[in-house]
């Protein structure tokens, strides 16, 4: 049995956004700037755009119906009596799936609420508007506005996008060009859909990154293609040799460490670039690390175990006595083969982390940090 609706007609906080019926019933003023409290009902349908806040999470409370929610590309589906949390920093979206939904949501700490006021009209009346008055809010407004609160509101991605033709040009100024990068890595970082990134994307950024070793702020192409293949899977295939020809033995300190980031992500082309990286000045921690990535044990050996949590301050300080010192007490843990490849994963996604933030370090502050 549905809830009655509890929002009154007439009522001056009252909005009709993207189709849907929205009340302002707690504000920052309201609450010490605590939590903002927005009610809302929609029909089947209403959906809003993938976003990203920088500074406020949201807690979604379904009152009756269902809803489907995503956050990085995962979705769930919460029904009457359930919430969902939609955190800070994450891409998120939901949608109604079902014939009506009545739902609120929280946002704290509080302040956001205000854009609802600033991008949608007051509502006609009590009814849900639907479909047919979603194009009220105007969705070039609504991501200005989001914009200026600190949400970034994504929009379909053009197969070139403005930015990545910057960043391809010979003649873009500096400023642009550090501009253009900044908004590249915003998209490729934060994009709830990465699969669904333009292909023409990867390509664009093996172009820039090919003058890397003659300015150093297209080391930036590497991360991002490294950052892509984080995210998507995928490998950046026939180009594999070409970006493998600025590993040389004069390219400046943060090309090599954006190219051992990049690289790291590709234990199936371990050969060639461990060949591609002996001519290049590593210390003995750098190389250990990016030969650690490049790894593929067999996880139904024991052998991975003996290795597992001698990645830090580097793989190069352990010795292999070290290792089987504390065999006994690892072989009591009774890891199994799932367990132990789960333990090696994340050891790797933190090493290549430090590996990304270490070359981005240096390519933006132009100095190395310790290691």
């Amino acid at each position: 049995m549905s809830l009655p609706p509890i929002i009154p007609a007439a009522d001056e906080r009252t909005r009709s956004h993207l189709g849907g019926l929205l009340t302002v019933r707690a504000t920052a003023a309201g609450t010490n700037g605590m939590v903002g409290l927005v009610e809302e009902r929609a029909l089947r349908g209403y959906t809003t755009p993938p976003h990203v806040h920088s500074r406020e999470d949201e807690t979604l409370y379904v009152l009756s119906g269902e809803i489907e929610y995503a956050v990085d590309g995962m979705a769930q589906v919460v029904q009457a009596g359930e919430s969902a949390f939609l955190p800070r920093h994450r891409p998120h979206t939901f949608r109604v799936v079902s014939d009506e939904a009545h739902f609120i949501l929280a946002i704290t700490p509080a302040g956001f609420e205000s854009f609802f006021a600033q991008v949608s009209p007051a509502a006609a009346g009590d009814g849900i508007p639907g479909e047919e008055q979603a194009g009220l809010t105007d969705p070039r407004k609504m991501a200005e506005q989001a914009q200026r609160l600190g949400c970034r509101v994504f929009a379909p991605v053009p197969e070139t996008p403005a930015e990545l033709r910057d960043v391809i040009s010979p003649n873009t100024e500096p400023a642009r060009l550090v501009r253009a990068y900044d908004l590249l890595e915003e998209l490729v970082c934060l994009s709830p859909d990465p699969a669904r990134l333009p292909a023409a994307l990867a390509d664009g950024l093996v172009t820039a990154a090919s003058r890397a070793n003659e300015s150093t702020v297209h080391a930036r192409a590497l991360l991002l293609l490294g950052i892509l293949a984080e995210r998507t899977g995928n490998g950046i295939g026939d180009h594999v040799a070409a970006l493998l020809r600025l590993a040389q033995p004069g390219s400046p300190k943060p090309v090599v460490l954006a190219l051992v980031y990049l690289f790291a992500h590709f234990p199936a082309n371990a050969p060639a670039i461990e060949q591609a990286f002996d001519s290049l000045v590593l210390s003995d921690a750098d190389r250990y690390r990016l030969r650690r990535c490049l790894k593929q044990p067999n996880f139904a050996s024991r052998a991975p175990l003996d290795t597992l949590g001698r990645v830090w301050p580097s793989p190069a300080t352990w010795s292999a006595t070290d290792a089987g010192r504390d065999r006994r007490w690892r072989d009591a843990l009774r890891l199994d083969g799932a367990a132990i490849g789960a333990l090696w994963e994340a050891e790797t996604a933190a090493l290549l982390a430090f590996l990304g933030a270490r070359a981005e370090h240096s390519i933006t502050r132009g100095t190395d940090v310790r290691a």
